[in-house]
């Protein structure tokens, strides 16, 4: 009988245990969910949503401007495609939560797919969500920065557990190929991670001959990333102009040059060697980071280092190791630097953590307690981040998507009582607004401010490539198909070329306190009443 009732409080124990794990687990993606809808708008979202409405009407490239690969586009439109009812923003911002979601169940199960131990496997969802730069623009925005992670940690995850556990299933390993080609395609600077894992399946693991490592290693996991390649190689064999254009002339020409004289613009930014450390030394030398780092440091002075390493990980650790340096390395190559550059490396280290825990079976004696100690100080840290985000579902209607749609709705209604649906598109900015009110606008600025901005830098060869117009083409686009409404004021710099157009027109400007975010409060310019053929000089009579 005493026994029986030990068992049964020993059980009635363990149940307890997994309530409160899974109702932590619960509430911490709540608290995700809630920061990522209520984060405030950012001006790269004007960008990187737009395609989601206009890829039934537009080609990437060729009609919009977009300088990243596009697989983070073809994401969002897919999603708002699916989802028609729920908002842009708000399918644009479910994607980067289901990215989430892919991230951190990702980690876990690679961790545990590993070690068999929980709480090595929770070292990858915790460091993660707990990363400051993480909970930052990086990670909450609808932008391409987080979209390859989980692409990227599984890809290299799937191949640790091939080396490691010298089982070099087909399947597995050319979905890891695949997996770090699709990160590759949401953000080109993921290519990073490639370089390691390809030169790697060719020389490790050390003790299987090359015929073996070339036929049973190299070949899945090439294979799977031509698959995973497959739409970025076909547009650079069949358009190569405008695809190189945009991804590498953008970035190396007028972004760089633009930048040099409006630095002052933007102070979190780094054009120098010296600010670019500096930069990536508050993202990774802070906080969860700084924290994974030590205990994935200890868990390899533990292991014996990489040489102990390497015999129980198949070749595994210094695959993972050379992955984190050139996506480390990497990070310092593009001019500026913005955090959100140098979060790559993030993924690695709970992999590498993993991996030597297997080789440091005697020290886990000591690697257990640090862990532990090193998880709850990283939530402590994360936390008033995270209660923010519970804190904002308290008040659904305070949402920025909501807040988004609701004004993208007053515009439709403003512009419908006004007699204008359908007398020409928006000209804004700022096109989230008027695209999620199913306005038409000028696919010139499909970019937001990316392109109008660089037009003054863009040398005239390059910019025959761009879908784009400076401040001095305004009135000849705007002459051949005139604005039903103009919407100005959230950029203090650009936002003059279009009033001065609005102003010689006689467009008539009204505060629009339906629409505000963190850049401004909106400024509505709407046509004169009777227009006639002067009103228009150049346009149609």
């Amino acid at each position: 009988m005493i026994g029986q009732s030990a068992m049964a409080r020993t059980g009635i124990g363990e149940y307890a245990r997994r309530a409160l794990l899974t109702a932590a687990v619960f509430l911490l993606l709540v608290a995700l969910f809630g920061r990522i809808m209520g984060y405030d708008l950012r001006r790269d979202e004007f960008m990187f949503v737009p395609p989601a409405a206009l890829l039934d009407q537009y080609a990437l490239y060729q009609d919009l401007f977009y300088n990243h690969v596009p697989y983070s586009a073809w994401l969002f439109r897919a999603l708002h495609l699916l989802m028609p009812g729920l908002g842009l923003l708000a399918a644009a911002r479910l994607a980067i939560f289901l990215a989430w979601l892919l991230l951190l169940g990702g980690s876990a199960w690679v961790g545990w797919r590993l070690t068999r131990s929980g709480l090595v496997a929770a070292l990858g969802p915790v460091s993660l969500l707990s990363a400051d730069v993480l909970l930052g623009q990086a990670g909450m925005a609808a932008t391409n920065n987080l979209l390859p992670l989980p692409f990227a940690g599984l890809g290299l995850g799937l191949l640790a557990i091939s080396l490691a556990e010298r089982d070099y299933a087909f399947p597995r390993l050319f979905f890891a190929g695949l997996l770090l080609s699709v990160a590759a395609g949401m953000k080109a600077s993921a290519i990073a991670f490639v370089p390691a894992v390809a030169l790697g399946c060719f020389l490790l693991p050390r003790d299987v001959d090359l015929g073996t490592r070339l036929r049973r290693i190299a070949l899945p996991v090439a294979l799977g990333g031509l698959v995973g390649a497959a739409p970025l190689l076909w547009l650079a064999a069949t358009q190569p102009d405008l695809f190189f254009a945009h991804i590498a002339g953008y970035h190396a020409g007028p972004h760089i040059a633009y930048w040099r004289d409006n630095a002052a613009t933007e102070p979190g930014i780094a054009l120098g060697h010296g600010a670019k450390l500096q930069l990536a030394w508050t993202v990774w030398m802070v906080g969860a980071p700084l924290l994974t780092l030590f205990v994935t440091l200890l868990g390899g002075l533990l292991s014996g280092g990489a040489d102990s390493g390497r015999a129980d990980s198949g070749g595994a650790v210094p695959i993972v190791v050379a992955a984190t340096l050139t996506a480390a390395l990497l990070a310092f190559v593009p001019t500026p630097g913005f955090p959100q550059y140098y979060i790559a490396p993030l993924v690695c280290l709970p992999l590498l953590l993993a991996l030597f825990w297997r080789g440091a079976p005697a020290g886990r004696v000591v690697l257990a307690p640090a862990l532990v100690v090193a998880m709850v100080l990283m939530l402590v840290i994360a936390a008033p981040r995270l209660a923010l985000g519970v804190n904002d579902l308290r008040h659904p209607g305070k949402l920025t998507v909501v807040r988004v749609q609701k004004g993208a709705d007053a515009l439709r209604d403003r512009l419908a009582r006004q007699d204008l649906l359908g007398r020409g598109p928006v000209a804004t900015l700022s096109p989230i607004y008027p695209l999620s009110a199913g306005l038409p606008i000028y696919p010139e600025f499909s970019a937001g401010n990316f392109a109008i901005r660089v037009a003054p830098y863009t040398a005239p060869e390059l910019r025959a490539l761009y879908s784009m117009a400076g401040p001095d083409d305004l009135p000849a686009l705007f002459d051949a198909q005139p604005p039903a409404a103009i919407l100005t004021g959230f950029d203090p710099a650009l936002d003059p070329a279009l009033e001065g157009y609005a102003q010689s027109r006689g467009y008539q400007m009204q505060p629009f306190p339906a629409i505000t975010d963190r850049y401004g409060a909106a400024r509505l310019w709407l046509p004169p009443a009777d227009p006639t053929p002067t009103d228009q000089t150049g346009g149609n009579p």
